[in-house]
């Protein structure tokens, strides 16, 4: 089992990999296509900045819920919680729709900066292979 200092790391070096790859991508949009396209990728890459991590502290706060209430036949889980768990998508929707609509934005650049997670992700596994850290061992 993995312990929760270690699993905190693991999200937090994902957070910095995110804001790492959300800046060369905005680099590279602006060298390769134009201010336009960097300010797309530069948003998109904050807004999945901005969503990993309130999905990151939401889980938490589920999970703390769940612990807190172990053993009980119905875990209660307070309608604020559900809120703000759609908020967040409500909320990312209406901001790159506002992107997309006034600032008049490449959708391809946003959308791109909006997916920095998934190579953010590749990049945490490749370091923790290089760290020659797995919990796959047999006991």
């Amino acid at each position: 089992m993995v312990d929760d200092s270690e699993s905190v790391s693991v999200e937090l070096r994902i957070e910095r990999f995110i804001i790492l790859l959300g800046a060369v991508m905005t680099l590279m949009a602006v060298i390769g296509w134009g201010r336009g396209a960097g300010e797309g990728a530069g948003l998109g890459a904050a807004l999945c900045w901005l969503n990993f991590r309130w999905l990151r502290q939401g889980a938490t706060g589920v999970i703390r819920l769940g612990l807190a209430q172990a053993g009980v036949e119905h875990v209660n889980i307070p309608k604020k919680i559900y809120a703000k768990f759609f908020g967040r998508l409500v909320l990312m929707v209406v901001i790159v729709y506002a992107i997309l609509t006034w600032l008049h934005l490449p959708a391809l650049a946003v959308v791109s900066g909006l997916t920095t997670v998934f190579p953010a992700i590749i990049l945490e596994l490749g370091f923790e292979v290089m760290r020659g850290h797995h919990r796959w061992n047999a006991p």
